[in-house]
């Protein structure tokens, strides 16, 4: 898969139903990934996270209609998904800085959001420390909590601290297994292709992993249990002090690593690793592509 190309595959897709519905489900089937992780990957390469982008440039495209003076607004704003005149004044205001009756009634200045395009740009300033591992299938035990994909950035940090606060991850420490992927993990699982609008966010440890002489750990009382099958991972080193430290992993994985890679990502949830003295690992699920195989 030519990553680049399903990038800018979705562009033309979001561009082409910027007047009517745009589906999640639609852009994770073009991306192969998880609603989630597009909308991750997305928000480091383009610094700007995906639903606002859609918006700027409905509001783009809206201004230029106003200015035509052809349409009613109310009209415009039915166009471009707005229930109601006074909720797309209240938008267009927010993103031009200017109500659109104003627009049409005078000479003022209004902004504009181009469409995105892709491409490579190889940078090498800074080295990113990975490793690729095929590692066997393995277990976790934690809480799993269900969240609208939409609202995850804002939602997973409230996770964590109502999980050192209710206890917890102190039941965590009683019963924790020293094996990888390790330390406390915090697991994007969901908002795939057909399923979007929803995911789940675990908070685990690994209790197995298909190995000899790997002794099973069952799941204290309360907690669940979940089985992810053996696969291809990156294994990011993230160091440093959080949230920096995973943010700067996500921003060169995605802008840099996986366009030029040769591989795609697998339909496996993220997962961070979070251990002592600010040691940190991600694990991406990948898989190579056809040029490859």
């Amino acid at each position: 898969m030519d990553w680049i190309k399903q990038l800018n595959k979705i562009m033309d897709y979001i561009d082409d139903n910027l007047q009517g519905e745009i589906s999640n489900d639609r852009i994770s089937e073009i991306a192969c990934c998880s609603i989630y992780n597009f909308q991750r990957m997305f928000s480091y390469i383009a610094q700007t996270s995906l639903s606002e982008y859609v918006r700027s440039r409905r509001m783009t495209l809206a201004a230029f209609d106003i200015i035509k003076g052809n349409e009613r607004i109310v009209d415009i704003a039915l166009k471009y998904g707005y229930d109601s005149q006074d909720a797309f004044s209240r938008a267009f205001r927010n993103f031009h800085g200017v109500l659109p009756s104003a627009v049409r009634k005078e000479s003022v200045l209004v902004k504009s959001c181009p469409k995105l395009s892709f491409q490579i740009m190889v940078k090498g300033e800074e080295k990113m420390n990975y490793q690729i591992e095929r590692w066997p299938a393995f277990k976790v035990f934690g809480i799993s909590n269900r969240i609208k994909t939409n609202e995850a950035f804002a939602f997973v940090p409230q996770i964590w601290e109502k999980a050192w606060k209710d206890g917890t991850m102190q039941k965590f420490t009683k019963y924790f297994p020293d094996y990888r992927p390790a330390g406390f993990l915090g697991i994007a699982d969901g908002g795939e292709w057909g399923n979007s609008e929803e995911m789940n966010y675990i908070l685990a440890v690994t209790n197995h992993v298909d190995t000899p002489n790997c002794d099973y750990v069952p799941a204290p009382e309360g907690m669940m249990e979940f089985a992810y099958p053996a696969a291809t991972w990156a294994i990011i080193n993230a160091d440093g002090e959080l949230p920096n430290a995973v943010q700067e992993v996500y921003n060169k994985f995605y802008s840099e690593w996986l366009p030029s890679s040769g591989y795609k990502l697998s339909d496996l949830p993220v997962i961070e690793c979070y251990m002592q003295d600010n040691h940190q690992e991600v694990w991406i699920a990948i898989e190579e592509t056809e040029k490859q195989l």
